[in-house]
């Protein structure tokens, strides 16, 4: 009785290693191709901002500018720079006409 209890836990504990690694394995290549598409997606996105337009759009572009101060929150020095991000200011539609 003692025997079969001992090769009844041994597959038991066999048998949860085994479906552990499992889905270990299908979790790996879930992540692999999970990146795989993220960087399908930037690429794809890139060319689309690069590519050729035909009509430009109806706006412009302000760039708003700041000076960083070098120090983070954690009390880190860092050498101070200027940060400048590009905002689209679409011009605004026409008004439609009254009936």
């Amino acid at each position: 009785m003692r025997r079969a209890a001992i090769l009844s836990l041994a597959l038991g504990v066999a048998g949860c290693a085994s479906r552990q690694s499992r889905g270990t394995v299908s979790a790996d290549q879930a992540y692999l191709q999970g990146a795989a598409d993220a960087a399908k997606q930037l690429y794809w996105a890139k060319q689309a901002l690069e590519a050729p337009r035909g009509a430009v759009p109806a706006g412009r572009t302000e760039y708003y500018t700041w000076e960083e101060s070098g120090e983070t929150r954690d009390g880190r020095r860092l050498a101070p720079e200027t940060v400048a991000v590009p905002v689209f200011i679409p011009d605004p539609a026409p008004a439609a006409q009254d009936r």
